[in-house]
């Protein structure tokens, strides 16, 4: 399936695949935009850091798009923690 037809740009989605580097201890918490960009990075991947600053802002917001993913809590001004719910082997 092309890209433009709904896969996403970055693996299973940017915010997907960092809930996955965390699991894995790719990532440690809490993380930054900075980390999240370096993770991106090694992955061969180089969205814009304005792009990953707002998914991961989105990822946060209980008041952002019903259909998009919570799979963090902010823990201080652009620092991020996972929430509960996606730890464990199934979401690494």
């Amino acid at each position: 399936m092309p890209k433009e037809m709904g896969m996403p740009k970055y693996g299973q989605g940017l915010n997907r695949e960092i809930v996955g580097a965390v699991n894995r201890g790719a990532i440690r918490e809490p993380f930054s935009v900075r980390d999240a960009v370096n993770f991106a990075h090694s992955r061969g991947w180089y969205p814009p850091e304005t792009y990953t600053r707002v998914t991961l802002a989105n990822a946060t917001s209980e008041t952002h798009s019903e259909t998009y993913g919570k799979y963090f809590y902010r823990v201080a001004e652009g620092l991020y923690r996972v929430r509960e719910e996606f730890r464990g082997r199934e979401w690494s």
